[in-house]
């Protein structure tokens, strides 16, 4: 190199300049870009077990990255599944493994206190749980909102509970939705799987609005009806 050109390359030491212009050495896994900081070197760029560099019949370097970092781990990734501590057998693509007879929380979003989790909630066989946890006496535990994009006439409800068997057919034998506090067996409020509402508990309303012409139904509002009338005769005696 002639002098004139250590003195123009001398202008520049204080940037650093990267030729991107690559070459193999002997080694078809061994890429070397050539690179100016202070001295002007090749620097290589090596493969390893997960990554695989090639030169095609034409010149062009390939970049083979066959990386599995879920290795040796109980994580797996199989046909567009994920599985946790499972291959994924089955037709779910995230498939978190619970053990039966395990309490366990599968998954959480939150600080690891407060927050959402889902999991199995008993030591004996296997009962799914979902568990909102509020920071504070402020903070509702678990909220269920439903949105609409249009909010026009429709006999959809915007939240739907249902309940049915594992064939989707219709409940026979057994309530849909129970609302219990601290008890699975104790239910303040049970709707069963003919629409039949159980409360344990008083009910208070503002008002009624009655359509159903049932016998008992008149019967009562008649009775409150003539209830309300005698007293009023009373009072003005």
């Amino acid at each position: 190199m002639s002098q004139e050109k250590n003195i123009l390359l001398n202008q520049f030491r204080e940037e650093s300049i990267h030729e991107l212009v690559p070459a193999f050495s002997n080694g078809l896994d061994d890429v070397k870009f050539l690179s100016f900081n202070n001295d002007i070197q090749w620097s290589s760029i090596k493969g390893s077990t997960n990554l695989i560099i090639t030169k095609d019949a034409s010149g062009d370097i390939i970049l083979d990255v066959s990386l599995n970092a879920f290795e040796d781990t109980e994580m797996y990734f199989r046909d567009g599944q994920i599985g946790v501590g499972r291959l994924p057998l089955y037709e779910y693509k995230v498939d978190i493994a619970v053990p039966v007879d395990t309490r366990m929380t599968a998954l959480h979003i939150g600080d690891g206190v407060s927050g959402f989790s889902l999991g199995n909630a008993t030591d004996e066989g296997f009962l799914p749980q979902i568990i909102g946890i509020g920071s504070d006496e402020n903070d509702a535990g678990l909220y269920f909102l439903g949105k609409t994009i249009l909010d026009v006439s429709s006999n959809t409800p915007l939240i739907v509970f249902d309940g049915r068997d594992i064939n989707n057919n219709p409940l026979q034998n057994r309530p849909i939705l129970g609302i219990s506090s601290g008890s699975y067996t104790d239910f303040k409020v049970l709707i069963d799987q003919h629409g039949n509402v159980t409360i344990n508990g008083e009910v208070k309303v503002n008002s009624v609005l009655a359509k159903d012409s049932s016998n008992n139904y008149v019967d009562l509002l008649q009775l409150l009806e003539d209830l309300k009338t005698r007293i009023e005769i009373l009072e003005q005696t």
